[in-house]
């Protein structure tokens, strides 16, 4: 019997084979023999010789791969025909491409590393069978290892411009949801502002009343649920992005290597401060955590952390991320000099203490590290993947 990691290697920067590579390592270390199968041609045959010596349970990042063997007259997938289990982990929210959020086959089950991921997708995607939180262990595995050099911060963020992205809703010809788009995108700045308390979907759902529904379903044409995910998508990323230009403004005095896309407008201030770089596979930027200051980071939402902060702490490496993830709640402690919102002076204060001692800085981040893998940890993690495997298999076989 064996694990196996269905990897896409189209995702920009190809995270995937990263982590599937990861997953593969830690899940071995456990004793559990894995194979990554590749999303390409010969993707069924491959699984149907790994099937022969038996399958403990499929994980799928993201859910891509879920409808693999349907076609528009058989829902029937290769999951139906192999009688596996499949897992599903989500890091992305359930708004973004909601049909890997479904599931009509009873040998699926969905998992999420962030609560709110969880909460939003067993109230607007009801099933059966609850989609579940699990957060993401340590598993990265990268080469820095107490090797730190250059006083500075490395900031590794993509993003969408979010000037463009308001300044194409205030053209846009659609005045009344263009108009809602705005009003959200405030609330959204204004919340992370006061203190980021509620996660951006929150701030979305209690602006979205009867009668702005009633509205939006009619500009758009759609049915409420099809509208409201459609809002909550077009709204997912200015959290995100409206983050990732704080840490630029709020740092302008602060040395800085910053890599990704979509920072020309930034790049054209030429901030003697900030260098503009780019990176290419996620496998291949391990360089990113060797800094003496360590990295910036930006959750996805409010009550996340982020891969790349578990990076960092695989690597041994500093990190400040903006999130509001609970861990006095999770972890019992307070690691408050670890995070930062959008109220005035927050974040430039964790950067000065960065600055004044680094060694003092890594030596918190690191006990944070060890206190968050004692409660997640990677045999906790495959632990509970098992049961949910043995639970799909009762289940489905019922």
């Amino acid at each position: 019997m064996s694990i196996v990691i269905i990897n896409w290697q189209g995702g920009e920067n190809d995270p995937f084979s990263y982590f599937s590579a990861c997953m593969k390592q830690g899940f071995e270390q456990m004793g559990r023999p894995t194979h990554i199968v590749n999303i390409d041609a010969g993707l069924i045959e491959e699984l149907v010789e790994i099937s022969k010596t038996g399958i403990d349970f499929v994980i799928l990042w993201q859910g891509v791969g879920l409808q693999i063997g349907a076609t528009d007259t058989d829902p029937t997938t290769v999951w139906d025909q192999l009688k596996a289990p499949v897992l599903c982990y989500h890091g992305d929210h359930p708004c973004q491409t909601p049909k890997l959020h479904k599931a009509t086959s009873p040998w699926v089950q969905h998992i999420y590393g962030t609560a709110s991921f969880a909460r939003f997708a067993n109230i607007y995607f009801p099933r059966e069978r609850s989609a579940t939180f699990f957060p993401t262990p340590v598993w990265f595995t990268d080469g820095v290892k107490g090797r730190f050099e250059g006083d500075y911060f490395v900031f590794p963020k993509n993003i969408d411009d979010l000037d463009a992205t308001l300044d194409g809703w205030r053209r846009a010809p659609e005045r009344r949801i263009a108009s809602f788009l705005l009003d959200a995108a405030d609330a959204i700045i204004g919340e992370f502002r006061a203190g980021n308390r509620n996660n951006h979907h929150d701030v979305i759902d209690d602006l979205l009343d009867a009668e702005v529904m009633a509205m939006l379903c009619e500009d758009l044409n759609s049915p409420e649920f099809v509208a409201r995910l459609h809002i909550h998508t077009l709204l997912d990323k200015i959290y995100r992005n409206m983050v990732a230009e704080h840490v630029v403004n709020d740092l302008k005095d602060v040395p800085m290597k910053i890599y990704g896309r979509g920072w020309e407008r930034f790049q054209a201030r030429q901030n003697r401060h900030h260098e503009f770089l780019s990176f290419d596979a996620i496998s291949d930027n391990a360089f990113q955590f060797a800094s003496r200051y360590g990295i910036v980071d930006v959750a996805p939402i409010h009550d996340s952390l982020h891969d790349r902060t578990l990076r960092a702490m695989s690597n041994r490496a500093g990190f400040l991320i903006g999130s509001n993830w609970p861990y006095e709640t999770f972890l019992g402690g307070d690691y408050g000099n670890l995070f930062f919102d959008g109220a005035a002076g927050t974040l430039r204060a964790r950067a000065e203490l960065v600055m004044q001692s680094p060694e003092a800085h890594r030596a918190q981040c690191g006990d944070f590290a060890r206190h968050y893998r004692q409660h997640f940890s990677l045999f906790g993690f495959i632990k509970y993947l098992e049961e949910m495997s043995e639970m799909v298999r009762v289940r489905a076989r019922a």
